[in-house]
């Protein structure tokens, strides 16, 4: 299988991550074709990467799809990834969308449009914005329960976060954990497991390694 992923994409780092954990056979390479070309969305529809390959040609998008196939298809017995109980693989899911739905569309992306000069920055409104969405994580993850097992929803969520903390700074938030003690507490637990902290810290170089770019470029 064939992973189409960029370095510092916060969704290709998931599905990377779960490669690790999971030890997958999956090959992981830049977009076949140029991103944004009518020849990668003839090839790819959905326009976007992550894209995962199979051996007979089909492609998976979407990193929430690639992942539950991986988990579904790839290990013997089941992924420890996926919790066996429902209600803990619905807790699973709902983090995921937490990151997804609540804390990238309502703070990530209008911090990274306004760090690269896409909009006119409220930094005020963008920091109060970023701390409700926190607040939002740090109830939801106190439901969990303690001494849990890794999962994908986990998964989904550390790009996402550390996303969050290269950005929030520029907004005034040098420490945007700080006062949310349970994200804290889950943040250093993700980064204590070997595949997702290396993975995270490839996300954090190939990020400003793309900084470094777009200002050389302006």
């Amino acid at each position: 299988m064939k992973l189409y992923s960029l370095p510092h994409s916060p969704y290709a780092a998931r599905v990377r991550m779960q490669a690790r954990l999971d030890s997958l056979p999956v090959q992981v390479l830049p977009p076949p074709v140029p991103l944004r070309t009518e020849a990668f969305f003839e090839r790819f529809p959905l326009g976007k990467v992550p894209v995962l390959e199979l051996d007979g040609g089909e492609t998976i998008a979407e990193s929430w799809a690639i992942m539950e196939y991986l988990a579904e298809t790839q290990v013997a017995g089941g992924s420890p990834l996926v919790p066996v109980d429902a209600l803990e693989r619905a807790q699973m899911r709902m983090v995921g969308r937490y990151a997804d739905l609540h804390l990238a569309v309502n703070a990530l992306f209008p911090l990274f449009r306004a760090a690269m000069g896409g909009c006119d920055v409220d930094a005020g409104a963008m920091a109060s914005a970023l701390r409700g969405e926190l607040l939002k994580g740090e109830r939801l993850l106190s439901g969990l329960a303690v001494g849990r097992s890794l999962n994908l929803g986990d998964i989904a969520l550390a790009p996402t976060l550390l996303y969050l903390q290269e950005l929030a700074p520029a907004v005034g938030m040098a420490d945007p954990l700080q006062g949310f003690p349970q994200l804290q507490t889950w943040w250093d637990w993700v980064n204590s497991i070997d595949a997702v902290s290396e993975t995270l810290q490839e996300v954090r170089v190939a990020y400003h390694a793309f900084v470094e770019s777009m200002v050389a470029k302006a």
